[in-house]
Parts: C-alpha cells; sequence; structure tokens
C-alpha cells in the first residue's frame, strides 16, 4: 500500500490518497487495484470529495481489463465503469452523473490503460531516457489521450516519504471527445528496484494540483 497527501494550488492541503494491491483473482490470473481518497475537513469547505477508484488488470501484462471510479463530490454521484478487455474493438463506458445515465463506445487505436493501472504499468515498464509514451487513458467518466516522455536525466525529489533519485515522465493529456482541451501531466518513479510512484502533478479547475508521497513505501 502506498500514501499520498494531495495538494491544490501548490499549498493547500487537501486531502488524502492511497493505493493499494489485491490478492491475485480467478487462479492468479488477475490483480485487483484499488486506490481511495479523501479530502480533508478545511478543503470540504471549497467541496467535499470522497471517492475510490477500482482497476482488474491481467496479471502477465498489467493491462487493464474493467475500471471503475466512483465519486461523491458535493452529494454529487459521479460513477464510470469501462470495460477495456485488449481483444475488443472498441471500449464502452457507462457513466453516470447524480441521476444522469449514458453508455458511450471509443474506438481502440492501441493500448488503453485506466489512471490506476497506468500508475503500476509504468512502474513496470523499462523507462530509458528520451523514450516516447503513448497510450489512450480511461478515468473521470472521460477518455484521453496521453502523450509524453521521459525526461533526458533523473532528478532527486525529497517529500515526507522519503528521498528517491526518479525518473520524470512528462506530458500531456487531451479528452477524445473535445480536441484541444489538455492538461499537462508530470510524474515522478524512483529509480530503485521498488519503482516506487512518489509523485504527479497536473492540473484541476482550481488550479495545479498535485499527490506527493506521505510515508515511506
Amino acid at each position: 500500500m502506498l500514501h499520498y497527501d494531495l495538494e491544490v494550488m501548490g499549498m493547500v492541503k487537501a486531502g488524502t490518497m492511497s493505493m493499494e494491491v489485491g490478492r491475485p483473482m480467478f487462479d492468479g490470473t488477475q490483480i485487483p487495484l484499488k486506490a481511495r481518497v479523501k479530502n480533508t475537513s478545511i478543503f470540504a469547505k471549497i467541496r467535499r470529495i470522497v471517492g475510490a477508484a477500482f482497476s482488474w488488470v491481467d496479471a502477465k501484462t498489467l493491462l487493464p481489463e474493467r475500471a471503475r471510479d466512483d465519486v461523491l463530490e458535493d452529494g454529487v454521484k459521479k460513477v464510470s465503469d469501462a470495460r477495456i478487455r485488449g481483444d475488443a474493438a472498441a471500449v464502452t463506458i457507462e457513466t453516470q452523473y447524480g441521476d444522469q445515465k449514458e453508455t458511450t463506445r471509443y474506438d481502440r487505436k492501441g493500448e488503453v490503460l485506466d489512471a490506476l493501472s497506468a500508475a503500476y504499468y509504468l512502474r513496470a515498464a523499462d523507462l530509458r531516457a528520451g523514450q516516447e509514451i503513448c497510450f489512450d487513458v480511461v478515468g473521470l467518466r472521460r477518455f484521453w489521450h496521453f502523450r509524453g516522455k521521459v525526461a533526458p536525466k533523473p532528478e532527486r525529489v525529497e517529500c515526507a516519504g522519503g528521498i528517491f533519485d526518479t525518473l520524470r515522465v512528462e506530458g500531456t493529456i487531451e479528452r477524445a471527445d473535445k480536441p484541444g482541451a489538455k492538461r499537462p501531466l508530470y510524474v515522478w518513479i524512483s529509480t530503485d528496484p521498488r519503482r516506487v510512484l512518489v509523485g504527479a502533478v497536473s492540473e484541476i479547475d482550481l488550479g495545479p494540483a498535485s499527490a506527493l508521497l506521505s510515508r515511506p513505501p
């Protein structure tokens, strides 16, 4: 299990997040992943959020077969449930926003991950300086394109969880249904054998948002 502090605008502690690997299922062929997010009492005055994300990945490839996120934001239920099996021609996402439900299909053009499985997939990947990385991502009821690359040199990151030499992956995520709607994304993964996800930075509607490891792994 990994634990993170969430910050918004670089100074406001917005909440905490944990990521956990479950016991293998179906004779060891599938691994469940789980993440939970909860905001602080102070940030709840701005926006009250409690949520969880689940991903079921193939034990050999670490590619997801199904992903679900379930968030309660200011009393509004927001859900997405995606079927992502690699042998399917399209990805189907069932969404719920309050009382409204919808089903959307997106053509598969390459590898498709969800936000949670992507963290573990990058940890396992053989990342090299200058390497370009491209995949599609399911998350927050949307379908995204990620395009990025690995920074040319390792970077040292200090946080509450420790001091780490890391590889930085930087790029952008763009909504498939709204070309031009992009957000920057930076991810730091330790270079030691554990390949820990040390931190991540992106943007939300309130401004820059970050997650940093809060406890030693």
